[in-house]
Parts: C-alpha cells; sequence; structure tokens
C-alpha cells in the first residue's frame, strides 16, 4: 500500500507539473502541483519507516503532509478568489507537528498519531468541502460543486477513520496496525485520487471560462469587445422592454485622439484609453451596466433600467470625471476629454438603432465643441450642458 501511495503521488506530480506546463496562465496550478509534491515527498519518507530516523519519518513526513494541506487550501482560495488567513493554518500545523512528536517520542502512542492524523486530514478536506460549495462562482459553480462533495466525502472518511479500532499487539509499527486499519488506506488511497480528479475539473473549467471571457473581452482595456456589447446589449434591452423598464445607452468618443498617437504615440494611446476605461469604471455608479470598447477610441456604455436623465447624469459624472484627470504615461500627463452622446430606447427600439441614436448625438456634441453631452430624442435632441470645463 506504500508502494502505491508512493507510486499514485508521483504520477499525480508528474501528471499536474506536466499540465501546468501548458496552462501556465493557471496561477493556482503552481500552488497545487507544490501541494502535491510536498505531499508526495511526505508519503515517501513516512513509507520509508524503519530505513530512515523516525525524526525524518514520522516527524518531517507528517509535517510535509499537513503542509501540502495548507497550500491546498491557498490554492482553493486564490481559485474563488477568497483572502487567505495563514494564522490558523499555520496553527494547526504546529500543533499537529508537535503532537506527532510527542507521540511518538515523549509519550509513544501509535493509536494516537492514527488518530491525530486522520483528525486534520477531516479538518483541511472539510475546509475545502466547504469553501467550495460556499463561496462558488455562477461560472464555475458546476465544477466546485462536484469537488466540494468529492472532498466533504474524503473528510467524512477521515472522521470514520478515527474510530477505527487498531491491533493492540502493533506497538509502534503501523505494519502491524490490522486489517480495519489497512483498509481505510486502500480506501485512502482511492479518495485521494477522486480529489487529484477534483481538482483537475477545478483547473478545467475555469480554463474554458477564462476562455470564453477572453473571446468576449477587449484585451488591452478589458471592457466588453464589439461584438459582445452586441449581444448581451439585446438580451438586457429585450429583458428591460418585457418588464416594462426603461434603457438608456450612451455612446462616447475620446477628443483629438489621434493627435494623442501623433504626438505620444501608440503606446501613449494605449496608456489613454487604459485611464479611460478605468474612469469609467468608477464614474458610472449603475447596477448591472455593460461597457464596451466599440472600437479604436470609441466607448459603449449600457444602462439598463436607466431613463434618460439617468443617463445624462452618468454621462456628466464620466465628462467630468474625464476632464479633470490626465492619463500618465512615461513621466507625461496627457489631457483627455470625451464627446457623449446618449439615447433612450422606445417601444421595439431595436439595440443597433439605440446605438445609431446614441452616435448622432454624439457627434452633434462634437460640432458643438467637444468635451460635452447630447442627448437624443424624437424632437432631435437636446444638449446637457457641459459645465465650465467645456472647450
Amino acid at each position: 500500500m506504500t508502494i502505491v501511495s508512493l507510486l499514485m503521488g508521483i504520477a499525480a506530480s508528474v501528471g499536474f507539473t506536466s499540465l501546468m506546463a501548458v496552462m501556465n496562465t493557471q496561477k493556482v496550478l503552481r500552488i497545487w502541483v507544490a501541494s502535491i509534491w510536498i505531499n508526495t515527498l511526505g508519503i515517501t519518507l513516512i513509507g520509508l519507516r524503519n530505513h530512515i530516523p523516525d525524526v525524518l519519518s514520522i516527524v518531517l513526513g507528517n509535517g510535509l503532509l499537513v503542509t501540502g494541506n495548507i497550500l491546498t487550501l491557498r490554492g482553493i482560495k486564490q481559485h474563488l478568489g477568497r483572502p487567505m488567513r495563514w494564522r490558523w493554518p499555520i496553527l494547526l500545523a504546529l500543533v499537529y507537528t508537535g503532537a506527532i512528536a510527542w507521540f511518538a517520542f515523549g509519550t509513544p502512542n501509535l493509536g494516537a498519531r492514527l488518530l491525530a492524523g486522520s483528525l486534520q486530514a477531516m479538518a483541511f478536506n472539510l475546509a475545502y468541502a466547504y469553501l467550495l460549495l460556499r463561496y462558488a462562482e455562477p461560472d464555475i459553480r458546476k465544477s466546485c460543486r462536484i469537488a466540494g462533495v468529492v472532498l466533504l466525502v474524503n473528510g467524512l472518511f477521515y472522521l470514520v477513520r478515527s474510530f477505527v479500532p487498531m491491533n493492540p499487539e502493533a506497538s509502534q509499527n503501523l505494519m502491524l496496525a490490522g486489517v480495519p486499519v489497512a483498509a481505510t488506506y486502500v480506501i485512502g488511497i482511492l479518495t485521494t485520487l477522486a480529489s487529484y480528479f477534483a481538482l483537475l475539473q477545478l483547473i478545467t473549467e475555469r480554463l474554458m471560462v477564462d476562455l470564453r471571457r477572453a473571446a468576449r473581452t477587449d484585451g488591452l482595456t478589458g471592457l466588453l469587445n464589439r461584438s459582445a456589447i452586441v449581444a448581451e446589449g439585446r438580451e438586457a434591452l429585450e429583458r428591460c422592454q418585457e418588464r416594462g423598464q426603461s434603457f438608456a445607452l450612451m455612446i462616447f468618443d475620446l477628443d483629438y485622439f489621434k493627435q494623442i498617437n501623433d504626438r505620444w504615440g501608440h503606446d501613449a494611446g494605449d496608456a489613454v484609453l487604459r485611464h479611460v476605461s478605468q474612469q469609467l469604471r468608477e464614474a458610472i455608479q449603475w447596477p448591472h451596466y455593460l461597457s464596451s470598447r466599440y472600437g479604436g477610441e470609441e466607448f459603449v456604455v449600457a444602462l439598463p433600467g436607466a431613463t434618460l436623465d439617468q443617463g445624462l447624469a452618468a454621462a456628466e459624472r464620466l465628462r467630468h470625471a474625464l476632464a479633470h484627470s490626465h492619463a500618465r504615461f512615461s513621466n507625461q500627463s496627457i489631457p483627455v476629454t470625451a464627446s457623449i452622446g446618449v439615447a433612450v430606447a422606445r417601444s421595439g427600439t431595436r439595440f443597433e438603432h439605440l446605438v445609431r441614436q446614441a452616435d448622432h448625438a454624439m457627434y452633434r456634441s462634437k460640432s458643438d465643441g467637444r468635451n460635452g453631452v447630447s442627448a437624443a430624442d424624437d424632437l432631435g435632441g437636446r444638449l446637457a450642458q457641459a459645465g465650465d470645463s467645456r472647450c
């Protein structure tokens, strides 16, 4: 069983390491690879009992196992976007390693060591399961639920194992602990293998989600790309029309953006676009809005549920934020302004038609001097005053 455990650990370690070489964008995979290698080393040391000093086999081996569990916990928290609080895991590791050392050399007791090992494994597996079942994001919920159930079963197994009777004649020799204990190790091999497959499923679904997101987003700004805003905007508009809610949309273009590229270069232009996307995120202040880099220096923002006045207010906040902040590039301060057009959907309005209405209003802002906000309406549009920074 020791040999099987060791071979399985080596196979999993090599397999996950190979996977890491291919999926190098999955940072959490590096943590899990480290945890699997550490666990494999711990199993190796424990398996070499009677061939190496007990302090290495028992104390260091079990210390490595609990360290591997801590790294697995760290990886799961990172996978879920949760902060890692190191205090309690490290404290548990120190207490566990100290207890193992005490029951190995202070008051030798094989049963106590097996109980301590079962309880610490139970605690970590139940913690993994709780995190995966409680904090899974919608996009990765399926794999998190499956992995959570697997790890929950694993934790319950270790709970049951803590009550398995041990052969009283075993003394300090784990190999003589009896058939019930041996059976638990066989089951433990299977549950550990299931845990590895659960981690692999978590990584696979996360990769699929990342690929879908990459296909929907603009690589420079992190906003939706043109095809994504059209697809999601249509759906959001249809939902609002079915519920009798309003739907506002703004489109804006950066003023004199070509001059920025000509004067400071395209890298400076990229810095400006990133600055604009950050200002957009901070200024819109509307729940469940959709934002997109529509093309070049043109952006679209959809505000489901917003009226025309609310859309104008959001547009003015954005215009003001851009006009009173400068993009930074190579110790240079680059002023940025935008011309914004706002339109609100009427009954039966299609998303593409709404974009065209907002686009016409935006060009009215440009013709009126730029750095302004204009609104489209059935009477031809009305101008929203831009304030004293208008030029």
